[in-house]
């Protein structure tokens, strides 16, 4: 784990992206979190370098002498809030691409993104063939590592309440009792552990290379 190191955080107003604001924040090897979101936070630290904008734009002149090496993208929708298919992808699929090609301008070199499980660009689903589409291009943006975080269903509090997700944990929360190996991709998982997943992975081993994918099981699994 290193001694100090800088951060950059997309979508720090929603369920996973406030949880790793808020760990960032108090953990004692991140000396800056630069935030992009659509409104200000309300959180205040000396840490914290807030970026207010509707297009999540990096204003590289609020970014200091060290340039953040790790990046983290919490961003997503449904079709339900974003109107059509086409505007869900319009933020799923290209508004991450942007931001992550941003964040690699400004020297990022380790990003941690969230999609979800079963994403692939071959998908039948509109929803995993854009979170596919994603994974497929961030990927060739040329960081040192990008790790997707692919939870299952999310449980947890939100500024918002999704029916559909309600319905689905009421479900799932009668069979939990045998959501075991691989049936643990598909238990819901509170955004709080996926967020702290995703932050102990990037100061423990961001350092390795390539392309990795976390999936709930792992999580779980990383967790106990």
């Amino acid at each position: 784990m290193f001694d100090s190191t800088s951060i950059i955080i997309a979508g720090s107003t929603g369920l996973i992206g406030h949880h790793l604001l808020n760990f960032s924040l108090k953990n004692e090897s991140v000396d800056r979190v630069y935030s992009l979101s659509r409104r200000p936070l309300d959180e205040t630290s000396s840490k914290l370098v807030q970026m207010v904008s509707d297009d999540l734009s990096i204003d590289k002149q609020q970014i200091e002498a060290s340039a953040p090496e790790i990046g983290f993208i919490a961003l997503g929708t449904t079709i339900k809030k974003a109107g059509s298919k086409a505007a869900l992808k319009a933020i799923d699929t290209d508004l991450v691409i942007s931001v992550a090609q941003s964040m690699r301008e400004v020297g990022v070199k380790h990003i941690y993104v969230v999609s979800c499980i079963g994403a692939s660009s071959s998908a039948f689903s509109h929803y995993l063939k854009c979170k596919g589409e994603m994974e497929d291009s961030v990927s060739l943006l040329g960081f040192s590592s990008v790790i997707f975080m692919q939870p299952g269903p999310l449980s947890g509090d939100r500024s918002e309440t999704r029916k559909d997700e309600v319905l689905l944990q009421g479900i799932m929360s009668a069979i939990n009792p045998i959501m075991k190996g691989f049936l643990l991709n598909y238990k819901p998982i509170e955004g709080e552990i996926v967020a702290q997943c995703m932050l102990d992975l990037a100061l423990s081993t961001h350092q390795v290379s390539g392309v990795h994918r976390y999936t709930s099981k792992a999580m779980f699994e990383r967790k106990t």
